[in-house]
């Protein structure tokens, strides 16, 4: 006995494959995705502050111990070794130098929280924050101008601020009821 099979009709939907119809709509996600993303860093990046401010080189950012000052005695550039100026004509003697700019990673300006002006930021390296904590932890006990700490930048005092209190975390804060625009000369005068 033959086999019989129902007749073939006409007009019945062939079934076809969803694969090639699923596999366009997810490339098309993903790529939708992909410039998502790069239009977000783009925009990100346009939008970012400016890097914070480099200090200047390592030979001409100097932090040395101020032995002696005089207001008003620079009145041209010393030729003494460990005799520095400042812009307002105070006369420098200073030690050694203590710590140099390879050791300073980051010098920012920026709003008091407390509300009394503007501070100037260093931040120090791993090496620098240990030698920054001897050495303030040294000049806190002296007595002034002896607790004075002198940032020479290009054979000029740019500050000399005292110390007071060791400063161990590696995030020297200058305060001295700045301006805004002072404490961005100052960081301007540091970078160099």
């Amino acid at each position: 006995m033959a086999q019989s099979y129902p007749p073939p009709q006409l007009g019945a939907p062939i079934k076809r494959s969803r694969g090639p119809v699923v596999l366009f709509v997810l490339l098309v996600v993903v790529l939708i995705a992909a410039v998502a993303g790069i239009v977000v860093i783009v925009l990100k990046r346009v939008n970012e502050e400016p890097p914070p401010a480099k200090p200047a080189a390592a030979n001409t950012l100097q932090f040395r111990r101020v032995v002696k000052l005089e207001p008003n005695a620079c009145a041209k550039t010393p030729t003494v070794a460990n005799v520095r100026c400042s812009a307002d004509g105070t006369k420098y003697t200073l030690g050694k130098v203590e710590l140099d700019g390879t050791h300073v990673t980051d010098v920012q300006a920026s709003a008091d929280t407390q509300g009394t002006g503007w501070l100037v930021t260093l931040t120090l390296d791993s090496a620098g924050t240990k030698t920054f904590a001897t050495l303030t932890g040294q000049l806190v006990k002296a007595k002034p101008p002896a607790n004075q700490l002198a940032i020479v930048v290009n054979d000029r005092v740019v500050s000399a601020p005292s110390v007071s209190a060791p400063i161990t975390a590696g995030r020297v804060q200058i305060s001295g009821n700045f301006t805004s625009k002072q404490a961005k000369q100052l960081v301007a005068d540091i970078t160099g």
